[in-house]
């Protein structure tokens, strides 16, 4: 009896892994190739290996509100 680190299907899915990993790193330098020239439209999961996400610190209401009060003074004098 022999005990192996990984059966049949642990191997397949490090397979399918690194195949992944191999055309999402074909993807990324295609895109960084294109985007030199002019905008480019990326699959999400592609933006996820480039290191993207969803920017969510700064609301459009805070960033408008930092027009006015740009130091955090709303407030301070009783008005907001």
């Amino acid at each position: 009896m022999t005990n192996t680190l990984f059966d049949q299907t642990d191997l397949e899915a490090l397979i399918a892994a690194e195949r992944e990993r191999e055309h999402l790193a074909a993807a990324v330098a295609i895109i960084d190739r294109d985007a030199d020239t002019a905008p480019v439209a990326v699959d999400p999961d592609v933006a996820e290996a480039m290191g993207a996400f969803v920017e969510d610190a700064l609301s459009p209401e805070d960033a408008l509100d930092s027009l006015f009060f740009p130091h955090g003074t709303e407030g301070e004098d009783g008005d907001e």
